[in-house]
C-alpha cells in the first residue's frame, strides 16, 4: 500500500518564474498543485493547455480573462478553466493562489518558466 506524503508550502522550494511571479509545486501521478505568489501588476499572457485547471485565490485579487470573459477573482473564490480554453491574467493586488492541474503540467516540473510568462 502506498502512503500519503505531507507537505508544508513554506518548506517547499520556491522557483522564480518572472521577477513578479514565484511558484511552489507538489505533483502526483495524475494531479498537480501549484502555489503562485504574484506581485501586483504581474501579467500572464493569453495561453491554453490540455490540462484542466482550478484556480483557488487565497488572498489578493487577479483579473482573469477566460475565453473573452473578464472577472476579478478575490481571496476565497475559485475559477475552473476547462482544457484548451484560452485564458490570461493580471494581478490587481499582491496575491497568492493555488492552482490544481490535471494531468500534471510537465513544463512546470522544470525550473524554466513557460513562454507566456517570459518577459
Amino acid at each position: 500500500m502506498t502512503k500519503g506524503t505531507f507537505y508544508k508550502w513554506d518548506d517547499m522550494p520556491q522557483t522564480e518564474m518572472t521577477p513578479q511571479i514565484r511558484r511552489r509545486v507538489v505533483s502526483g501521478e495524475k494531479v498537480m498543485s501549484v502555489q503562485f505568489i504574484i506581485n501586483k501588476g504581474a501579467v500572464i499572457s493569453e495561453h491554453k493547455h490540455p490540462h484542466e485547471q482550478i484556480s483557488h485565490m487565497i488572498s489578493g485579487a487577479v483579473e482573469f480573462d477566460v475565453a473573452g470573459e473578464k472577472r476579478i477573482i478575490r481571496g476565497g473564490e475559485v475559477l475552473h478553466i476547462p482544457s484548451n480554453v484560452p485564458h490570461s491574467a493580471v494581478a490587481l493586488e499582491d496575491s497568492v493562489n493555488i492552482e490544481i492541474f490535471s494531468p500534471p503540467r510537465e513544463d512546470f516540473l522544470s525550473n524554466e518558466p513557460p513562454a507566456y510568462m517570459q518577459e
